[in-house]
């Protein structure tokens, strides 16, 4: 992915990175940069390669990362509330309470005791850590550390995604493939590529079209 891009998600994004550690972008040759990040004293991470896609899939990492951002705001605002320390008692307090014989003053008591001398689940806020970003047999592959489950369904669904989103221009028009070396991309990209003729693409949403 070019560095213009590459920096537009780093610096919108950069609570999801290691921001302290250089992450190569182009800015060098290659040699030289790669051997500035094996000199360091840490060791490299594989997000510290940069984004190892095309420019293709800018607006879906973008997208993605806009909703996992959100969805992170969104549970950590409600477990700061307070709420969140009652929620292994909700369901069986309220229960409780309801099925109590005794009268509403005697429930509202016992309610009262509950939520007063229960013991308090803790949860930490939401964060994620994005470890790697790549492309692999055609597809979008997000490896990150942290996140719960709606946030591993965003992630699933995006890499799915990018099977019919073409890794060259973005373009979801006519996508297919490209045999031993697997790329996804569209018709247009693959007529535009000098090394066509050693390629073998394939469609695969034509009927879709």
């Amino acid at each position: 992915m070019k560095t213009e891009l590459q920096n537009k998600l780093l610096k919108k994004y950069p609570q999801f990175f290691q921001t302290d550690r250089k992450i190569y972008t182009g800015e060098k040759p290659m040699k030289e940069e790669v051997q500035e990040l094996l000199n360091q004293k840490e060791m490299v991470l594989p997000i510290q390669f940069g984004f190892e896609c095309g420019d293709g899939w800018y607006m879906l990492l973008d997208e993605l990362m806009a909703n996992i951002q959100n969805r992170i705001i969104n549970v950590n605002r409600w477990r700061k509330s307070g709420k969140h320390k009652y929620k292994f008692l909700e369901k069986w307090s309220y229960n409780l309470r309801i099925r109590s014989a005794h009268k509403q003053k005697m429930r509202k008591k016992l309610g009262e005791w509950i939520e007063k001398n229960a013991p308090r689940i803790y949860e930490r806020p939401l964060t994620i850590q994005i470890d790697q970003i790549k492309e692999k047999f055609g597809g979008l592959r997000f490896y990150y550390s942290g996140g719960d489950d709606e946030i591993a369904g965003m992630v699933s669904l995006a890499e799915n995604l990018s099977y019919n989103i073409c890794e060259i221009c973005g373009s979801t028009k006519d996508i297919g493939y490209t045999k031993g070396w697997i790329t996804t991309m569209c018709k247009e990209c693959y007529e535009k590529n000098p090394k066509k003729e050693s390629l073998r693409w394939e469609q695969i949403n034509e009927k879709n079209n």
